[in-house]
């Protein structure tokens, strides 16, 4: 699954965990989810934000990280996941979330209690999985790792919309992959997270696109109103930052494919990660 990968900044409210911590992994991220979400703006670096927003990651990555700080090592973090969910070299993508994942690693290991940290981290393992052979993320265990974090993102902050929508790309995702006995990925779960994050944030370009591509994936005629609806929002609304910008393009070429019929809808959703 392709989350969602950052762009809007929300608050990244802290919240004592109570419950444990569990994961599990598989998709492309969102990752749209989600890959955007944020910290509390009075401690970003004002440069690797700027940086961020006008889609020069690398660079974002690298001045948040000189900054330091929780907020800042997730920042770079959600910059390269930022990357990696743009890149269709799926070797140069493994390699960004390579690095986001030690970014977010760090971010928790200096606060718990962040939740961007977290997320970053299950959006980084995911991405790594998407673009690997399925034997391969299983033996590194992706899915099973991307889950705990999440499963600690929720337990935080469990009406968050970026961490729904991850959630719910996870739970589609490895259910679609065959995953669903294994990892107990709940495809309809799934769906319910999509609906409330998109009830949470309804103009938020990456979380709707994610939502239509992650239901239509499934085939359900039963979704299909709720997907297209989202697809719709997606392009509804205009671009707050470079992020949304190439998100929204993605969604243009998806809506461009179902105009054309079920092959080419298909078609484009096996080409995404």
């Amino acid at each position: 699954m392709k989350n969602l990968a950052g762009s809007r900044l929300g608050s990244s409210r802290r919240r004592r965990a109570t419950k444990g911590v569990h994961v599990k992994h598989a998709f492309s991220f969102l990752a749209a989810a989600a890959l955007l979400f944020a910290s509390a703006l009075a401690a970003l670096d004002a440069g690797a934000l700027n940086l961020h927003r006008s889609g020069e990651y690398e660079a974002a990555a690298d001045a948040a990280a000189t900054a330091g700080g929780a907020e800042n090592l997730a920042l770079a973090a959600r910059a390269l996941n930022a990357q990696a969910y743009l890149d269709t070299d799926k070797a140069k993508a493994r390699k960004a979330a390579k690095r986001a994942f030690e970014f977010a690693e760090d971010a928790v290991t200096a606060d718990p209690l962040l939740l961007e940290g977290h997320l970053q981290g299950a959006i980084a393992l995911a991405q790594r999985g998407a673009r690997m052979a399925a034997w391969k993320a299983f033996v590194l265990g992706l899915a099973q790792r991307a889950r705990d974090r999440l499963d600690a993102a929720l337990a935080l902050e469990p009406e968050n919309p970026w961490t729904l929508s991850t959630s719910a790309a996870w739970r589609l995702e490895v259910a679609r992959r065959g995953g669903g006995d294994v990892y107990d990925a709940d495809a309809d779960l799934g769906y319910r997270e999509f609906i409330a994050a998109r009830a949470a944030a309804p103009d938020n370009i990456p979380i709707a696109y994610e939502c239509a591509l992650r239901l239509l994936a499934h085939d359900r005629e039963a979704w299909r109103a709720d997907a297209l609806a989202a697809l719709d929002a997606a392009l509804a609304h205009p671009p707050q930052n470079a992020f949304e910008q190439d998100v929204q393009a993605l969604a243009q070429a998806f809506q461009a494919a179902i105009a054309q019929g079920r092959a080419a809808e298909r078609a484009f959703i096996d080409a995404q990660p």
